[in-house]
């Protein structure tokens, strides 16, 4: 058996409308003949997995038995991956204008990097920023809180944190790419000894990014790959998917702020939380937005301890 150039790694729970539309797209856009498809299945309990055995028997299917979460879901399936390269793609996603292609292309054309990744688009074809970070500092968190970076998204003065004067038109080196695109090396990927499991969903890929960079590896963004990307299909409530980001943002903090940053960077996002909270208690106090944001809010003391 051929040995895959390579291995395309989804984790999905609950998404089986959304993967068959991305393994459709994957197939249908790639031309790549020297590739193998995982999916790992985290007890999801529609029908994700017949339906994957009914239409993509080519794709190796691997049932994990319990909910591992984003980072644990691809560490199972990156044991059995046999590829030079893994990518990582998210189940809500749609490949067009064989992206996975090019982004392989790029990675050959920039082997130093280690990372590459894409553009993401929205499902009407709008630019989604999301794709892209710097690593957090202080001041982008302070814009946060206070909404400049909401209010000035196209600048780099106050959005910084997303690149917001990047036009997404040329190639460039960032911090950090999303999981929803990623690939990166078989070398690497063990060097770093793959995601952190801890981490079980939302920053796992930011914290191997900053790992890699402090071994002289640099994610690079190409606009030539651009991929459509939901994001967040997994989750039905809005407050346990911001309490999943927050966690993760923390514990982000506890790996790669120096000790004495820590507070200052754990009180911004608590800032962040507490004023979302106070203006839709004082504008909107009837909304469902409101007391989702109560949710979050009340839960403050776990979801700054990060995933420890």
């Amino acid at each position: 058996m051929t040995t895959p150039e390579v291995s395309i790694i989804l984790v999905s729970y609950n998404t089986s409308s959304y993967i068959r539309r991305a393994l459709e797209s994957l197939f249908r856009e790639t031309q790549l003949t020297s590739i193998e498809v995982i999916v790992v299945d985290n007890a999801s309990n529609d029908d994700s997995v017949a339906m994957i055995r009914q239409f993509f028997p080519q794709v190796t299917l691997i049932e994990s038995g319990a909910n591992l979460g984003f980072a644990g879901g691809v560490q199972l399936g990156a044991k059995q991956a046999a590829g030079k390269y893994l990518l990582l793609l998210n189940p809500d996603t749609v490949i067009i204008n064989a992206a996975v292609d090019r982004l392989l292309h790029f990675a050959k054309l920039q082997p130093a990097n280690g990372i590459w990744s894409g553009v993401t688009l929205n499902n009407d074809m709008s630019l989604n920023t999301q794709h892209a970070w710097s690593k957090p500092t202080l001041h982008d968190l302070l814009y946060s809180a206070l909404g400049l970076s909401k209010l000035f998204s196209k600048t780099c003065v106050f959005n910084n944190a997303n690149y917001g004067c990047w036009k997404r038109d040329t190639v460039k080196e960032v911090d950090i790419v999303s999981g929803c695109f990623f690939l990166t090396t078989r070398e690497l990927w063990d060097k770093l000894g793959g995601l952190d499991a801890s981490f079980f969903m939302y920053a796992e890929e930011a914290d191997y990014c900053l790992r890699a960079k402090a071994l002289g590896y640099q994610p690079i963004v190409t606009p030539d790959a651009r991929i459509i990307h939901h994001g967040g299909v997994s989750h039905s409530h809005f407050s346990g998917k911001q309490i999943k980001l927050l966690k993760g943002k923390v514990e982000l903090v506890n790996r790669h702020v120096t000790a004495w940053q820590r507070p200052a960077y754990k009180a911004l996002l608590y800032l962040y939380v507490l004023n979302k909270f106070a203006l839709h208690t004082l504008f909107k106090p009837r909304s469902a937005q409101r007391r989702e944001w109560q949710i979050i809010f009340a839960q403050r003391a776990d979801w700054l301890q990060g995933y420890r």
